[in-house]
């Protein structure tokens, strides 16, 4: 009896299980979870203009204007600032660290310290600066522009630059709260000059790598006159612990991948020059001499490596200096770059926009309605942001008396799609140089 009701379970258990295949059988197949929505978020574009030429690394004290929109689509009325926006020229620079709605900077004002601000506005929607935080140094001293800095995380931003006429790097990490800034260490670089050099680059360039939580450091040493050319100059790769601040490497970057850096006096503090792609590869923009002419090279650190690619160059076949780079997204970077042959002073018209292709080093110009966007002065000039899938762009610059001259204009480029729409215009009569996306209030 006992015998048969074991076959009877049996038998029940086999046939459920087939009667559960049948059923799983005819199924259809879980939709695929859909990819989650970017996330939009609201920004304020602050816009930099300066009188007469352009301005950036302290080239132009004519007057620096800034003014906040909401928006830079082609329904928005034309930016004017002829009596409107925020004048900055003698407190602060076109420089600065942005982070959120606030700028951070050392200021061309005597504070000998540090500064966190953002741009407000009174009842009457009149623009100001409103300053948060001011603290001074502590034994480390910097100088307005010439620093360089990174990110850790949301609260810890660390600056680097050099003391003792350029002989000595520095550092301090600020901590940034709902309180205000304060400094929470610092130190002195053991970095020695080598044989036959006499001077570091005045900042470098510095980020940080997520995908292995450290800081790179690039920068230069220069011979004795310690203003010399690419050719002469050498450039260094400093692995940081950012825990610690202890330099875990330095190593010096062959001259056949690149002789400089393509920022090395003053940081990112306006222009960008290195990025990062969702994989973790690290790019940075550089130059090298060829026939007696500075050209671009985009170079190339993968995940896992803390060294360049040495077979990879993003930016083969060069017109001229690379001036700008920023990922865009799906292996596409957005350039600025110059054709020497156009000219080579801050406000020759020879500087304009193309799209990489990361993959192959192929780039093509941006282009609205079929024709390229014109060719822009402002070498020190970071005239793009890249924030919600779109990279704002803008071109123009003119100055009063061209008789030819346009409206600057922003230009709008969808990441996705590479579609290209016009944006609002600026008023004539100014150099344009910056776009910021800063957070709202």
């Amino acid at each position: 009896m006992k015998e048969l009701k074991k076959l009877l379970v049996l038998v029940t258990v086999a046939m459920v299980s087939m009667m559960t295949l049948a059923v799983s059988c005819n199924e259809p197949e879980p939709e695929p979870e859909p990819e989650p929505e970017p996330v939009v978020k609201d920004y304020n574009f602050d816009l930099f203009v300066c009188a007469v030429k352009h301005g950036g690394m302290s080239q132009n004290k004519n007057g620096t204007y800034v003014r906040s929109v909401p928006s830079l689509t082609a329904d928005q009325p034309r930016v004017e600032f002829t009596g409107k926006g925020v004048d900055i020229t003698q407190d602060y620079t076109l420089e600065s660290i942005t982070k959120g709605k606030y700028y951070y900077q050392v200021p061309q004002k005597a504070t000998g310290g540090f500064v966190k601000f953002h741009i407000g506005r009174n009842a009457a929607g009149e623009e100001s600066i409103v300053e948060d935080a001011e603290i001074p140094f502590k034994d480390n001293t910097y100088s307005a522009r010439k620093y360089t800095h990174a990110w850790t995380d949301d609260n810890t931003l660390v600056i680097i630059g050099t003391a003792s006429k350029t002989t000595k790097i520095i550092w301090t990490k600020l901590k940034d709260s709902s309180t205000g800034l304060s400094v929470d260490s610092e130190g002195t670089f053991d970095i020695n000059l080598p044989e036959g050099f006499n001077a570091f680059s005045t900042a470098g360039l510095l980020t940080y790598r997520p995908s292995d939580r450290k800081l790179y450091y690039f920068y230069l040493t220069k011979p004795a006159s310690g203003q010399s050319d690419a050719a002469t100059s050498k450039t260094w790769i400093a692995i940081i612990n950012p825990s610690t601040m202890a330099v875990e490497s330095n190593t010096e970057v062959p001259g056949d991948v690149m002789e400089e850096t393509a920022g090395s006096a003053y940081g990112e503090l306006m222009q960008s020059m290195i990025m990062h792609d969702e994989t973790g590869n690290l790019y940075l923009a550089g130059l090298k001499t060829l026939d007696g002419k500075e050209m671009g090279v985009l170079r190339r650190i993968k995940a896992g490596s803390q060294t360049f690619d040495t077979s990879y160059n993003g930016f083969p076949n060069p017109e001229g200096k690379l001036l700008t780079v920023q990922y865009l997204g799906d292996g596409k970077a957005l350039c600025y770059s110059r054709d020497e042959n156009l000219g080579t002073k801050i406000d020759s018209k020879s500087h304009f926009y193309s799209i990489i292709n990361l993959t192959d080093g192929s780039r093509s110009r941006v282009k609205y309605n079929g024709t390229d966007l014109q060719y822009c002065g402002g070498r020190f000039s970071q005239r793009s942001v890249v924030v919600n899938g779109k990279a704002y762009i803008g071109v123009g610059g003119e100055t009063e008396g061209e008789e030819e001259a346009t409206f600057p204009t922003i230009y709008i480029y969808d990441c996705k799609t590479g579609v290209v729409e016009k944006g609002v215009e600026l008023s004539k009569g100014f150099c344009f140089d910056i776009i910021r996306a800063m957070d709202v209030e």
